[in-house]
């Protein structure tokens, strides 16, 4: 499962952690996640969804699930706009795509770490995260996935502005969306109804998450 790097890694790891901790006061669940996480990182499991860690390792997906988030926390804490980056980008492809239509993009989130960090970004824009009946796929629309990537960013609204001249044309319809006397999120939506295609939509959504 491990290269030798990859084992000696782990060895140095555990060493530091009982020289850190103390050999008395580890647990097993100690020992689990540092392994765990060594494991997850290494090159040949890396890439592996829940169901083939579950399978490799022997337990179920749901212990997979929360070792994934434990480990993350304890031993290698989640870059947040890293990750959303990694998730819009997951977007634009997905949309990029000849057969795509519509507007609502349907999202695996398997990794229980990009859906905590997804979460704590919607919640940030102030919106909620629709699941459906499958937690782990996520159903959002590119115009709310604009939003919560300008909520992740500083100085939002003069991002917005440069988005806005660098995708609308018009003097005066950059005029109506930048209305002083419209709320945030009014010109958000105004900026949403001159987009009528996919290709419109990838286009805002990669000028948003180049801020990030």
């Amino acid at each position: 499962m491990l290269t030798d790097v990859e084992a000696l890694e782990l060895g140095k790891a555990l060493a530091q952690l009982v020289q850190e901790r103390g050999l008395g006061t580890l647990s097993k669940k100690d020992y689990e996640l540092l392994l765990f996480h060594h494991l997850t990182s290494s090159a040949s499991m890396r890439s592996d969804w829940n169901y083939a860690l579950a399978n490799k390792l022997r337990v179920t997906e749901s212990r997979i699930k929360s070792m994934r988030l434990e480990s993350s926390i304890r031993h290698r804490p989640a870059n947040h706009k890293a990750v959303l980056v990694a998730i819009v980008q997951r977007v634009i492809d997905a949309m990029s795509l000849p057969e795509f239509s519509g507007d609502i993009i349907s999202l695996t989130l398997e990794n229980p770490v990009e859906r905590r960090e997804f979460e704590y970004a919607v919640k940030l824009a102030k919106h909620t995260v629709d699941y459906g009946l499958n937690r782990e796929i996520l159903r959002i629309s590119a115009l709310a996935l604009f939003e919560v990537i300008l909520a992740n960013v500083e100085q939002a609204e003069t991002r917005f502005q440069e988005i806005v001249q660098a995708n609308i044309a018009m003097q005066s319809r950059q005029a109506e969306i930048l209305d002083k006397s419209l709320t945030f999120r009014q010109k958000i939506n105004k900026l949403g109804e001159q987009v009528s295609n996919s290709g419109g939509a990838v286009a805002l959504l990669t000028g948003a998450v180049g801020l990030l």
